[in-house]
């Protein structure tokens, strides 16, 4: 019986596997040639390849029901593989590691579908490396609009402030941008690469910290990683892997190696700064200082280095005066006045900081766990724009969690990823995604609900069963 229940099972997986396959290779070939017909040169954005040429654009309707077949195949495939496929040996560890690859790959070739970031950082790093505008000094709008007969850059999105990331990406940026090409989705499809062995970097160190391999698959399969870290090719997979490295650097005891991936992911995006008092936790107060000095050195001479003005790299902050899909964005939509929006952002500040400090001071600062529930607690209170792949960040630290946590840690990725793909189905802009956080609170609430109904059913099962 035994022998019968785990053939169904493998059975079960292999589907599981081949269907998953199948739908990404599809999705893969109809974006490359998309690519093709455009000749690299047309901004390709738009919810479920509802691009601006050609068949794309004939075939709305047909798009839409490839797209959120898509959706639901990959979510379900993501589950059954994830939670059925159980063996652990070396054999079948392999096996799952090449399978990780074919979908990153395959997630590789599709290109993005509902996030343009992508194209921003290509017109960046180009307009410095090729035109000489320091991406720190100058406004991106200004700049793109005098370099009009360059396509690569007049197709990218207008945004109205200076670089908004760190100096390691910055640097990344010019590198590709420097690339002599005047194929947009050349430059794309190289970024794409970067990301995708990233992704299975990340998957790696997941399964090297855990030995554990349903968590390298919570990680790799997992709809939001793949949508937001591959296929839109977003930067935040550079944080997941400066956390990682951090953490199993952290289990070596090798804490200065550790404290310098996280200035690294500090010197991308400013949040993995949250998850530093984590890696010196366990030492004397003393120690602690030596590697917050470490730290503060490190960063304060990669950005002057780069710059050549500390004081620069001020703009990276000009992200957090914006309002998108956050919950202070419904205070936008309700007309509240300004300053009263100011002094409650201002008060979602000071509580974060509040809870961040106790947290880090008492016994929970030793514990993983507390700064995942950290990080969730400054996107939604800390900062005004709230992404979809902000979420990516708490990746992370999925090695450090475990049971109900992982659990909440993989719903909560679903649920936000479809409530972004949702808004752009009714047209939500960037700025006013209302719809989207409270798309979020509602599907978070009833999964909450329910999975606290089942609890108390099993445990009263078990008690009528003693």
């Amino acid at each position: 019986m035994k022998a019968l229940v785990k053939t169904r099972k493998d059975i079960t997986v292999k589907l599981a596997k081949a269907v998953m396959i199948l739908v990404f290779l599809i999705y893969a070939i109809y974006s490359v040639i998309y690519a093709i017909q455009v000749r690299g040169n047309v901004r390709c954005f738009g919810v479920s390849f509802l691009y601006q040429e050609g068949f794309a654009q004939e075939h709305q309707k047909a798009n839409m029901l490839l797209f959120v077949g898509f959706i639901i195949i990959s979510v379900a495939s993501y589950l059954i593989i994830t939670f059925k496929d159980t063996s652990q040996t070396k054999s079948d560890i392999k096996k799952s590691c090449i399978f990780i690859a074919i979908i990153a790959i395959l997630s590789g070739l599709i290109l993005p579908n509902n996030s343009s970031d992508v194209y921003y950082y290509i017109a960046a790093g180009r307009i410095d490396s090729i035109y000489g505008y320091n991406m720190y000094e100058n406004n991106f709008d200004k700049v793109q609009a005098g370099i009009q007969e360059d396509d690569i850059i007049k197709n990218a999105p207008g945004i109205k402030h200076k670089f908004i990331y760190g100096v390691i990406w910055a640097e990344i940026c010019r590198a590709i941008g420097a690339i002599p090409t005047n194929s947009e989705v050349v430059l794309i499809y190289i970024f794409k690469m970067c990301n995708i062995i990233v992704h299975l970097i990340n998957a790696y160190l997941i399964y090297k910290i855990s030995k554990n391999k349903k968590l390298m698959y919570l990680y790799a399969l997992n709809p939001l990683v793949l949508f937001e870290g591959i296929i839109n090719c977003h930067n935040d997979i550079f944080l997941i892997l400066c956390v990682l490295l951090a953490v199993y650097l952290k289990k070596k005891d090798k804490i200065g190696l550790a404290t310098l991936c996280i200035t690294c992911g500090t010197l991308i995006k400013y949040t993995p700064i949250i998850v530093l008092p984590y890696i010196f936790s366990d030492k004397k107060f003393k120690e602690k200082l030596k590697y917050v000095a470490e730290f503060a050195v490190v960063f304060v001479l990669a950005n002057w280095l780069v710059t050549g003005d500390i004081t620069k790299i001020l703009s990276v902050m000009d992200q957090t005066g914006r309002f998108a899909n956050s919950m202070y964005l419904q205070l936008v939509l309700l007309d509240v006045p300004w300053n009263i929006i100011d002094v409650v952002t201002l008060t979602g500040k000071v509580i974060f900081c509040i809870i961040f400090g106790y947290a880090v001071l008492s016994k929970h600062g030793k514990s993983g766990r507390t700064y995942l529930y950290l990080l969730m607690a400054f996107i939604v209170l800390a900062i005004t724009n709230f992404r979809a792949w902000y979420i990516l960040w708490l990746f992370g630290l999925i090695t450090e969690v475990q049971g109900k946590d992982i659990e909440r840690l993989v719903v909560l990725s679903i649920i936000i990823e479809f409530s972004n793909y949702v808004i752009y189905y009714f047209g939500e802009s960037y700025v006013y995604g209302g719809f989207y956080f409270f798309s979020v609170v509602v599907y978070c609430g009833i999964y909450l609900i329910a999975s606290e109904y089942l609890e108390q059913k099993s445990k009263r099962k078990k008690e009528i069963t003693k």
